[in-house]
């Protein structure tokens, strides 16, 4: 992102304390980033305008809605066919969290959620059943330590922290 399009230090301000909290008031807000509530609020407008805010959703977890079981699957296309972009395939199966094109020796990673590891196999049916899928390599996790981390708005650089 050139310089002049970076955020500002007091909008990385009010860029954190929404990764923490996505309903702090205006006030507070502001009173993190050293401003009055209406200067906060042009602020995040701005950010949203800009699309650096794309959205605000409630974080729920997945375990007390019977989803369970947690797995990443790894895609690939069948020779010939890396030109055709599978992701609206993937989109198709709500079990399917994340969906991401990557270099290596897969063409896809996928995140998907099922309620136990039948459930599992036959979300990964569908996922085998969309043309152009050619193998698919499928690991269980155990335990999460962490995941949905905010995102580093600053970054230590030899003079210092960089916003």
């Amino acid at each position: 992102m050139p310089q002049k399009d970076r955020p500002s230090v007091n909008d990385l301000r009010i860029l954190a304390q929404l990764q923490r909290d996505g309903r702090a008031s205006y006030e507070k807000l502001g009173s993190g980033a050293g401003m009055s509530a209406p200067s906060a609020h042009e602020r995040v407008k701005r950010l949203e305008a800009r699309g650096i805010i794309r959205g605000y959703a409630a974080q729920v977890d997945p375990k007390a809605l019977g989803l369970g079981v947690l797995a990443f699957s790894r895609i690939r296309q069948a020779p010939g066919t890396s030109t055709t972009d599978l992701t609206a395939d993937f989109a198709t199966i709500d079990e399917v969290e994340e969906c991401h094109h990557v270099a290596g020796e897969a063409d896809y990673l996928l995140k998907i959620r099922a309620t136990d590891t039948l459930d599992l196999e036959r979300v990964m049916r569908r996922v085998q059943a969309i043309p152009h899928v050619y193998t698919s390599e499928t690991e269980i996790v155990f335990s999460t330590a962490f995941e949905g981390r905010p995102l580093p708005l600053e970054r230590e650089t030899d003079g210092g922290l960089e916003a």
